[in-house]
């Protein structure tokens, strides 16, 4: 639902003393008679629910109104301060006069509810343009430029059309649709005059009748199409009429409001503004972050405080001294940052509970920075390019089998063109906003006449982040098979899902002889599992006996293998190899739930571990992780057998970099020892890795130093 306008309190301080002081008794009669105004399913009535009245069905009701109330004002002066804070308006969704109103900063799903809205609040609602034409609205506005090419419509539809004057002829229009379809229906079913004698007639004359129904069926058929046409045509102009008064209001500054998040100096005027066209995701760039660098995320709530006074975060979301920056809370809409295991996720929270999927625009001129939210009911961007969009041309029809089908496939076409369109107007707006900014306002002054929507010397449009492409090595994934195809007892594994006895059937365990995972005889794995996300030693490690297997040619040039004891193959068919084969199994050592009683240790047990399951950290070193953070190249590294994106990944790495950074710091002090100057070398983790994995060493010794020492200055 659109807002309808803005509200401030008159008193708040003497509302939160009037609300803190209702009675029940009053607040459960206006709930009941709030409660039919809106649907079951709105988000809004939970609010209700919430601020008129304690738990249902609980004794002592008193005290838990008393409970609920203070519960309720926390939430409101939350939701206040933030709009004093960042000078944002209370935007009002719902007003019910002698009801209750409904507030929210820019999230809809998280605002609160006053009751008898009149006695609280001042109440300013969203003028009402549909009554003026484009121009008389750019008027008044004063948006009276050129705003760099962008109109929806003609000069001469803006000039002498309104979006109310389209209504009413579309009303009109609908009005004769119906009127129409009305008609259809009667002379579908014979109910006109003429039809009705004609199918009161003998049987005879059924002939006829049909052949004029399909004939007057065809011709309104024909009037129809055209009646829809002209319906979708005004529908089309009212949407852009709309559009376009819209980014006027972008344009003139009536839209979003920026709030200096930093201040202090501009950059120079002759230095280029980079407009970013990457879309940002904080569950990705907070990810990034903590796993690169110490922040003390427990001292930071909001990602404005966050943008305020981190050199990091102004690096990563502004990383220019002009430049424009868009963020959004998640790409995929998991959102992986609210886990509450993740150090930022107060930051997601409050980001989701203010801002919802609202994208919000970062300026930055210099030591200046502002930051403003844009109207999600508005703006819909799904990609990553802010300005540009790729566009897919879909037009080309199917063969059809059916009239059903044709109709599908139409109804989807238009739907895809409108999500298209809808794309290219978001980005309209978002390109009025910043034009309204840098030719109404000085936050971003650029050079008379100089425009946004084409590069220039003082323009850049950068398709790259502060991150630049780093393509030394393949990818995680590849990495991965590099560190798991040698493996010792001893190394350390990082799990990468959690793992619990495997029974057939899906059953849970029932007795022995059913989990795949133990070893030996009986099946010891029943009562134990292995956590995910967790570094665990290596126990044990066992190898089958060997099996010789065949490679051999089949076909035209077809290649396959069978192991030798099995194969069936002729005696011409042509075989390319013969070799031995042997399955290995690796085990970590976890406690038995069942064991442990009376003050004693639990019992363990061996529980094997696959290769896609872990990852070994022996051989993995910071240079890899960091240059997987960075650069998000996973290489289809998967979890589960499933392909994973960068939020989910993120906390395996941190994870295995925390873990690495710290054996690390153990092998710098053992070669500074030795050598001083090799540490001096960023990638010195690097070489140390492929050192161990060219010799098979495990650990770096204070003998192996020595070793890795020797052979740097070799290669000097």
């Amino acid at each position: 639902m659109s807002n309808l306008g803005t509200a401030k309190f008159k008193d708040f301080p003497g509302f939160l003393d009037w609300y803190t002081a209702l009675p029940l008794k009053d607040a459960t009669t206006l709930l009941q008679e709030c409660l039919p105004l809106v649907d079951v399913r709105n988000p809004i009535r939970n609010a209700l629910d919430n601020t008129l009245s304690p738990n249902w069905g609980l004794e002592d009701s008193e005290k838990l109104w008393v409970s609920r109330k203070e519960g309720v004002c926390r939430q409101v002066r939350k939701l206040v301060s933030f709009s004093e804070r960042f000078d944002q308006p209370l935007c009002v969704q719902e007003w019910h006069a002698g009801r209750f109103a409904y507030l929210h900063t820019g999230n809809s799903e998280n605002g609160i509810v006053v009751p008898w809205p009149e006695d609280h609040l001042d109440f300013t609602p969203v003028k009402d343009y549909t009554g003026m034409t484009a121009a008389a609205i750019r008027a008044e506005l004063g948006a009276a430029g050129d705003i760099g090419g962008t109109a929806l419509v003609t000069a001469d539809v803006e000039s002498k059309i309104t979006q109310k004057g389209v209504q009413k002829e579309l009303d009109a229009q609908m009005e004769k649709l119906n009127a129409l379809k009305q008609e259809m229906d009667d002379a579908k079913n014979a109910r006109t005059g003429a039809l009705a004698e004609m199918k009161e007639q003998l049987e005879q004359m059924r002939a006829k009748l049909e052949a004029a129904q399909q004939e007057m069926l065809a011709d309104l058929e024909v009037k129809k199409a055209e009646m829809e046409r002209v319906r979708e045509q005004m529908e089309g102009q009212i949407y852009l009429l709309d559009s376009q008064i819209y980014g006027i209001r972008c344009y003139a500054g009536e839209v979003v409001k920026f709030t200096k998040i930093r201040e202090g100096k501009n950059a120079p005027d002759n230095e280029p503004i980079v407009i970013h066209q990457k879309l940002r995701f904080l569950d990705e760039d907070l990810g990034r972050l903590a796993s690169l660098y110490e922040i003390q995320w427990d001292k930071l709530d909001l990602f404005e405080d966050f943008l305020k006074h981190s050199p990091a975060a102004l690096d990563t979301f502004a990383p220019n001294e002009r430049c424009v920056v868009l963020v959004r809370l998640s790409k995929t809409g998991k959102q992986q940052g609210l886990d509450d295991r993740l150090p930022y996720s107060n930051i997601m929270k409050d980001y989701e509970y203010f801002h919802g999927k609202t994208v919000g625009i970062i300026i930055r001129n210099g030591e200046n920075l502002y930051l403003g939210w844009t109207d999600e009911d508005r703006v819909h961007i799904s990609d990553d390019l802010i300005i540009s969009q790729v566009i897919e041309d879909t037009s080309a029809a199917p063969e059809f089998t059916s009239d059903l089908d044709r109709e599908r496939w139409e109804k989807e076409q238009k739907a895809e063109k409108m999500r298209i369109l809808d794309g290219l107007i978001s980005r309209s707006f978002i390109y009025n906003i910043l034009q309204g900014v840098i030719d109404n306002s000085s936050i971003l002054p650029l050079p008379e006449g100089v425009k946004l929507n084409k590069q220039s010397e003082y323009v850049v449009y950068s398709i790259a982040d502060k991150w630049l492409a780093d393509n030394r090595f393949d990818s995680f994934n590849s990495i991965v098979d590099r560190c798991n195809e040698r493996i010792s007892m001893g190394d350390m594994v990082l799990t990468v899902q959690s793992l619990i006895p495997e029974c057939p059937y899906g059953r849970h365990y029932t007795g022995a002889w059913e989990n795949p995972r133990g070893r030996g005889e009986k099946n010891r794995t029943h009562d134990c599992r292995v956590s995910d996300c967790t570094i665990y030693p290596i126990n044990l490690i066992e190898f089958d006996e060997p099996v010789t297997m065949l490679r051999y040619e089949y076909g035209q040039g077809h290649v396959s293998t069978v192991p030798k004891k099995r194969s069936n193959l002729s005696p011409d068919t042509k075989i390319l190899e013969e070799y031995e084969e042997r399955t290995r199994h690796i085990y970590v050592s976890v406690a038995k739930s069942e064991s442990g009683y009376w003050g004693k240790a639990p019992a363990r047990a061996n529980f094997e571990v696959y290769d896609y399951e872990f990852i070994n950290l022996t051989y993995m070193n910071s240079v890899w992780l960091e240059w997987v953070i960075t650069n998000k190249s996973l290489g289809g590294w998967s979890v589960r057998n499933h392909p994973v994106d960068y939020t989910y990944a993120i906390r395996y790495l941190k994870t295995a970099l925390d873990f690495i950074r710290k054996r690390e710091a153990q092998e710098k002090e053992l070669l500074d020892a030795i050598d001083t100057s090799i540490c001096k070398d960023p990638d010195w983790p690097l070489r140390l890795s492929e050192w161990k994995l060219e010799k098979g060493v495990r650990d770096l010794t204070e003998y192996q130093a020595k070793r890795f020492a020797a052979a740097v200055k070799k290669e000097r």
